[in-house]
């Protein structure tokens, strides 16, 4: 059994080794445009609170997690989370930093680590200052790139 164990373990180190050596590391490379692309207009759609327009950059199948707990699909934090918190917002401005990239060799999936100051002011007149990190995962999907695993992280703003 411990045998069955170590080797299973050696699997699992050489696959994680061939997949990060399978990946190419650079920041605006070719591969990795389109998905920033499609991460810079999800942060349009939330400052514009269009939740049609982030929908069409997400995949059909999708995971979204937000500060440590698990939203669901798209369709879920949508319905459950984001809509209801998109109807008590007057405003969404984000500020955007520099966004660390990274795709697959052949292109068909990527990730990017976009760290973000946000603003945001509530019907009910309440402000909330926040910066974070949100993480994508994208894969092409029918030829382009799709949102397939979101991650938004925050915390409050030190004053």
């Amino acid at each position: 059994m411990m045998l069955v164990r170590s080797l299973f373990a050696a699997v699992l180190t050489l696959t994680a080794l061939v997949s990060l050596t399978d990946c190419a590391e650079k920041k605006g490379n070719d591969k990795t445009a389109g998905a920033v692309d499609v991460c810079r207009a999800y942060f349009e759609a939330m400052d514009n609170s269009d939740l049609d327009a982030a929908e069409k950059l997400f995949a059909q199948e999708s995971l979204i997690f937000e500060t440590g707990g698990v939203e669901g699909s798209w369709e879920t934090y949508r319905e459950h989370h984001l809509g209801p918190e998109i109807d008590a917002v007057l405003s969404f401005e984000t500020s955007l930093g520099e966004p660390e990239t990274m795709s697959s060799k052949d292109g068909s999936m990527s990730f990017v680590a976009w760290p973000i100051e946000y603003h945001i002011k509530l019907k009910d007149d309440r402000e909330i200052d926040s910066r974070g990190t949100v993480t994508f995962v994208l894969s092409l999907e029918d030829g382009m790139q799709r949102i397939r695993h979101l991650h938004w992280s925050s915390r409050g703003k030190k004053k």
